[in-house]
């Protein structure tokens, strides 16, 4: 089924003066990496939300990140980790801020929960299993790759409920249930917003490149399906017999060798970070 162009221009008018992405987090992703005086706006836009700074000590202190001794600043925070992984690391702190417009239990857990423990596992793992250098991407991408979920469930919430109870209840592809709805999925959508917004090409990328068929997805967008099926199975997402078809080859793909053991570990992981 075809996405409807129409109605996808219309639903980027309905949304494009809402503040889907608050507008701190907008200002610092599209900060240029690793340099000085990136680091001075940043912290002085951090600082300036109370909240979000005592979020990102509290996040940077837990054992997922710290593996040493306690962080106390923003400054100490970024030479420990990193200018790129910090600025990934205040998407997860102000998560709450993105999906609080899907504050329901189903959009919770099969979106909202779902998305951190992807963009969590993506980001620990990501070096790890594929060789990438590039655990903020993968952390960015695995927050934001449902992001046009929370964009059609915006839009419409009572519809978004049916299509969630039908995916929920059918275990049918949900790209295919939400295009019966609204007439685009949300693939089409997080990109289509993604560009409208002018999120930096680089997520724009990686929120495409996660839904593309599997011989045209990049190295970073397998990782990512990965990631997004490895979490459904531990229990963070519905994991149905067609994602277990899917994980399979997917591991296949990337030529890995994973035990059961290792998702009693990324359970553990994530659940206590």
């Amino acid at each position: 089924m075809a996405v409807s162009r129409e109605k996808l221009q219309e639903y980027l008018e309905h949304i494009k003066d809402l503040t889907i992405i608050p507008p701190v987090l907008m200002q610092i992703m599209t900060l240029p990496d690793d340099n000085e005086m990136s680091f001075k706006e940043m912290a002085n836009l951090v600082q300036s939300d109370q909240i979000l700074t005592a979020r990102l000590l509290k996040l940077a202190n837990s054992p997922f990140y710290n593996r040493g001794n306690q962080i106390s600043s923003l400054r100490d925070v970024v030479v420990r980790l990193g200018f790129r992984m910090v600025r990934s690391m205040i998407f997860v702190a102000m998560s709450d801020s993105i999906f609080q417009q899907g504050n329901y239990r189903k959009f919770r857990d099969e979106v909202w929960f779902h998305s951190i423990a992807t963009g969590v596992f993506a980001s620990n793992e990501c070096e790890k299993l594929t060789g990438l250098k590039e655990a903020d991407i993968a952390m960015v991408g695995g927050l934001l790759q449902d992001l046009g979920k929370i964009i059609l469930n915006t839009i419409d919430r009572k519809k978004y409920i049916e299509v969630l109870n039908e995916f929920l209840e059918t275990g049918s592809n949900i790209r295919e249930i939400e295009q019966r709805h609204f007439e685009v999925d949300h693939a089409a959508m997080g990109v289509a917003a993604a560009r409208m917004w002018q999120l930096p090409d680089q997520v724009v990328r990686v929120i495409a490149d996660r839904h593309l068929d599997p011989e045209k997805r990049t190295a970073m967008g397998t990782y990512l399906t990965l990631a997004d099926l490895t979490v459904r199975k531990v229990g963070f997402g519905v994991f149905t017999e067609s994602h277990q078809q899917e994980i399979e080859k997917t591991i296949k793909d990337m030529d890995l060798t994973i035990t059961p053991d290792f998702f009693n570990k990324i359970r553990d992981d994530i659940t206590n970070d």
